[in-house]
């Protein structure tokens, strides 16, 4: 019996519910294969970490300390692809946190592409690269729509493999 990886979504989900004291646009998928702006936004792979230094769990802790976020936010954005209010700054630069505290995005806002699939984030590197394109907007708009881009695909994959 072969398993799956567990996606990063879903680890971060149950990290913050562990993490939390108690009571506490859709996804392009047209490829429009802009090489050089994606190349842009991707970490020099011989210049970043390729595993995370710290846990899911240890990122969520840290990230809501400054950025408090609740589980029901998270679990919208598990079920959905998107949180329930994409113009509520703070869910979208807690993700970007916890991006960075997993080394996914470096201090330049960069992606490392090598931590995305090292932690199962994404299921191949056309999905990190295609996902680029939706890196729009300040900082943390681009991590948590490359976010929303990476989890709205993943839902898709999983409902067609369900359906098989």
């Amino acid at each position: 019996m072969k398993h799956r990886p567990v996606p990063l979504y879903a680890l971060l989900l149950l990290a913050l519910l562990v993490a939390l004291p108690e009571g506490a646009h859709a996804c392009s998928m047209m490829n429009t294969d802009n090489a050089d702006q994606r190349g842009a936004l991707l970490a020099d792979p011989a210049t970043v970490k390729k595993m995370p230094e710290m846990s899911t769990q240890e990122a969520v802790a840290q990230c809501n300390r400054t950025f408090v976020i609740q589980p029901e936010y998270l679990a919208e954005l598990n079920e959905t692809g998107s949180f329930p209010d994409e113009t509520d700054r703070i869910p979208l630069c807690f993700i970007r946190c916890y991006m960075q505290a997993l080394g996914i995005l470096t201090e330049d806002d960069k992606i490392n592409k090598e931590a995305v699939l090292a932690v199962n984030w994404a299921n191949s590197g056309d999905t990190i690269d295609e996902c680029l394109d939706e890196m729009t907007g300040s900082t943390c708009e681009k991590a948590y729509f490359f976010t929303r881009c990476i989890m709205t695909r993943a839902l898709v994959n999983g409902k067609s493999k369900d359906n098989k």
